[in-house]
């Protein structure tokens, strides 16, 4: 007999509120990718490549957003964004190798405050102690995902996890423990997700938060079977390294669902699928694709900020939405606390979007939007966007044209007084932050600079 389908047997012989737990308390999953483009969803019609239909059933069983954004355009403070619910830059993170203070109030230590129990699979990415030392980034071990609200854990990127439990399952007593497993980089972050999860269906009295943050389709690139044999040969190498990846990806997400089936648990389980940010193109790219909009990983314009991202809650959230009304990454935060019970929390940044995809509010979640990376700045008050370069230059857009952020359809000189509020208002904002003032060159890892978005 399959293990898992004992262990729930197990559980539901020990008690016949089994798989009712926490009714009010439902459990929480946020599925992060990397580097993912916005065209790499199959329900964005933008490919006909791509092929993921766990993720597209999570979407029509749940919405879709279409302007869905992440707060940087690159890993390590987008990422420091999603887990706090706060604008990362009001804490010192603004790019890659700044590690996320231990101050920083995360939201699996909001859960756990609520009886939850925590665990991440794969790329954490903010225990960063500084710049690479001998060829190698240091890690600062009281910024490790333990000491950060999680549980349970197995946090790396390819083959290399810093492990509380065994892919089998098996509790490691002197965890934190380095291990080194092989096999598809995918496959091993969703392994360890299904044992986190058949671990909850033995101990059903706390309702779970996972977060599982799939290190793909990042580079290296990697060909992994039986996805990659379903992927067009006459594809470029990256093209079909991205779509082989996704689609172990996808392949994850759906036996996540199952297994969340065979526990009961489908609806009562809230889940998040988005992108940390946008794909990087040419030369260093990983084959995923940003269309139709313009911009990539590294630059605040659509392309490096605007992500795929889904919400599903069968039985709360009604299925089949397009959401038209940006939303951003801070929102998953302060809608997982209030769906835990939790009162708002005034520093959270983002919106609890319940209300707006329950019907029971109609107006959009957020008036203005906010970015600060390196020498870029945006400001976002549909249907305009602002990019501010460096300390002078600023560019004014509407977002809802076909040709987006095409420089031949700048707006400064048609409606001056919108671009002079934006950015009197992003210059506002900006003064409110740890390093306060405009956006200005920082350390880098040769990713682009705001004159490239001029190209």
């Amino acid at each position: 007999m399959h293990r898992f389908t004992f262990t729930l047997i197990f559980a539901l012989l020990l008690s016949p509120l089994t798989a009712l737990h926490a009714a009010d308390k439902p459990n929480i999953i946020v599925i992060l990718t990397d580097d993912h483009g916005w065209a790499d969803l199959g329900v964005q019609g933008a490919d006909a490549h791509i092929r993921t239909p766990n993720v597209d059933q999570l979407a029509r069983e749940g919405v879709r957003f279409s302007r869905g954004y992440v707060t940087a355009p690159q890993c390590t403070p987008s990422r420091a964004g999603l887990i706090s619910g706060r604008y990362q830059n009001t804490f010192g993170v603004e790019q890659n190798f700044d590690g996320m203070p231990s101050a920083v109030v995360t939201l699996p230590e909001r859960l756990k405050t609520s009886g939850y129990v925590t665990g991440i699979s794969g790329k954490w990415h903010l225990d960063s102690g500084g710049p690479k030392v001998d060829g190698e980034k240091s890690h600062d071990p009281a910024l490790a995902p333990h000491r950060q609200g999680f549980d349970e854990y197995f946090t790396g990127t390819m083959q290399d996890y810093s492990a509380s439990h065994s892919l089998d399952g098996t509790p490691f007593p002197d965890a934190p423990r380095a291990v080194t497993e092989k096999g598809c980089r995918v496959v091993l972050q969703t392994e360890w997700a299904l044992q986190f999860l058949e671990r909850r269906a033995a101990e059903t009295e706390k309702p779970f938060f996972l977060y599982l943050a799939y290190m793909a389709p990042h580079t290296p690139l990697e060909f992994p079977k039986p996805w990659l044999d379903a992927v067009p040969k006459d594809l470029p190498r990256e093209r079909r390294s991205a779509l082989a990846l996704l689609a172990a990806i996808d392949d994850g997400v759906g036996r996540v669902r199952q297994q969340l089936k065979e526990m009961r648990q489908s609806e009562n389980t809230l889940i998040f699928f988005l992108g940390d940010n946008g794909a990087p193109l040419g030369k260093k790219g990983d084959g995923s694709l940003n269309l139709p909009m313009r911009g990539q990983k590294g630059m605040v314009s659509e392309g490096g900020i605007r992500v795929p991202f889904v919400a599903a809650w069968p039985g709360k959230i009604p299925g089949g939405q397009v959401f038209e009304h940006s939303v951003i990454s801070l929102d998953i935060a302060a809608t997982a606390t209030a769906a835990a019970g939790q009162p708002p929390a005034p520093e959270l940044d983002g919106v609890n979007l319940l209300p707006h995809l329950t019907g029971e509010k109609k107006d959009a979640p957020h008036e203005t939007l906010y970015w600060r990376w390196v020498d870029q700045a945006a400001i976002h008050e549909f249907p305009y966007k602002l990019i501010q370069l460096g300390r002078k230059q600023s560019l004014l857009f509407d977002i809802t044209k076909p040709d987006g952020e095409n420089q031949a359809h700048e707006l400064s000189a048609k409606h001056p007084e919108i671009a002079a509020r934006l950015r009197a208002k992003l210059s506002d904002w900006m003064g409110t932050l740890t390093r306060p003032g405009p956006p200005t060159q920082l350390q880098r890892e040769g990713h682009f600079t705001g004159a490239d978005i001029l190209k």
